[in-house]
């Protein structure tokens, strides 16, 4: 019998096959980004829910261990923690809209006392533009006077019945995950593929669970006490509405490198606005910045590890991406997102090349 030659190399049918593999996986990957993107409306509110399961269900699992039902134990966590968020709005409700409201005066009061800090370069600003004006012709229109227009009731009624249909679904969204936790975690362990390892991957899915609602819970109580703190410094000072400033300090605390840039340009501005002695004022934005140091530098490595489980280019990386695809949301959330792939990538042996990428 004669051999039957061919003059293909015994690898041109793998790469063939490789090739619409690899292209297949960038269109779907596109794609999920592109409907992540277009469906903001209906996959934000779903991702805060996720999150908000993830941190809320170490308290649910505690409370069942007491012999509460799960159903029960969740209502009392989920409605406990609303309230409390409505509570702390109301403390900063007022606070906030009289800022708001005194907004043009407070800037005029700003730009006053910057002037007066700035005083030897404002004499030299002032000599230069005395010779230019020397050198040209005065200019003959009178500078325009902008006067800002508060919205009206009917516009601020609107924008707040436009937000309660998302917190409405993010809460009744988180109360059903936390209420129906191991239904939740058999479905999503079915839907993998290996229908032989059902109970392995329930079991690692419950892994990833409990890590990634560690770190969620450590991150959201350093924030707090780091606003709690800076709203401390902001009282002994003398600002008024500390717990406005430190409410904005906890929340832009969740930005990586600009939240914190933010927070301290806002508190000096207060600051000069509302204390009399400008050396005194300045006193607000050293101690918030002091804060921030001792927090990153000592509290958050001792309480998460030397460092955080990702690199510092992965955190870049994932609040210009989260940034971009859902604004000032999304840069909020985006190192809670980017941690908990990383958890998923190292608990997953599939995904373990990502999570080497990620690593710090």
């Amino acid at each position: 019998m004669t051999a039957i030659r061919t003059d293909a190399p015994p690898t041109a049918a793998p790469e063939a096959s490789r090739a619409p593999t690899a292209i297949s996986i960038a269109i779907v990957t596109l794609m999920v980004i592109a409907s992540l993107k277009l469906g903001r409306a209906v996959v934000l509110p779903v991702v805060i829910a996720l999150l908000l399961t993830l941190m809320l269900s170490s308290p649910v699992r505690w409370l069942h261990s007491k012999r509460i039902p799960e159903r029960l134990a969740a209502a009392l966590v989920v409605f406990g923690a609303l309230g409390g968020a409505l509570g702390a709005v109301a403390l900063v409700a007022s606070p906030a809209s009289e800022w708001v409201a005194s907004a043009p005066e407070t800037m005029r009061k700003l730009e006053t006392r910057v002037r007066r800090l700035a005083t030897p370069i404002t004499a030299l600003v002032r000599s230069a533009n005395r010779m230019q004006q020397a050198a040209a012709p005065a200019a003959a229109d009178a500078p325009a006077t902008v006067q800002l227009a508060s919205p009206s009731l009917f516009a601020r009624l609107s924008e707040t019945a436009a937000v309660i249909p998302t917190v409405l679904t993010v809460v009744f969204l988180t109360f059903f995950l936390l209420a129906n936790g191991p239904l939740v975690r058999r479905k999503l362990a079915g839907l993998l593929p290996g229908g032989d390892e059902l109970t392995r991957r329930e079991h690692l899915l419950g892994a990833i669970e409990i890590a990634a609602s560690r770190f969620l819970v450590t991150v959201v109580a350093v924030n707090a006490s780091v606003g709690a703190l800076t709203a401390l410094a902001l009282w002994a000072v003398g600002v008024p509405s500390p717990l406005l400033w430190g409410g904005i300090a906890a929340v832009l605390n969740f930005v990586p490198y600009l939240g914190p840039v933010v927070t301290a340009a806002i508190i000096t501005g207060a600051a000069l606005v509302t204390v009399d002695q400008p050396a005194r004022a300045l006193l607000a934005p050293a101690a918030f910045l002091a804060l921030h140091l001792a927090e990153t530098n000592y509290v958050t490595p001792t309480l998460l590890g030397r460092n955080l489980p990702v690199n510092t280019v992965a955190i870049f990386l994932g609040l210009l991406f989260f940034s971009w695809m859902w604004g000032i949301p999304g840069a909020v959330l985006a190192v809670p997102l980017t941690v908990c792939v990383k958890l998923v990538c190292d608990h997953v042996p599939a995904l373990a090349h990502v999570g080497a990428l990620l690593d710090s």
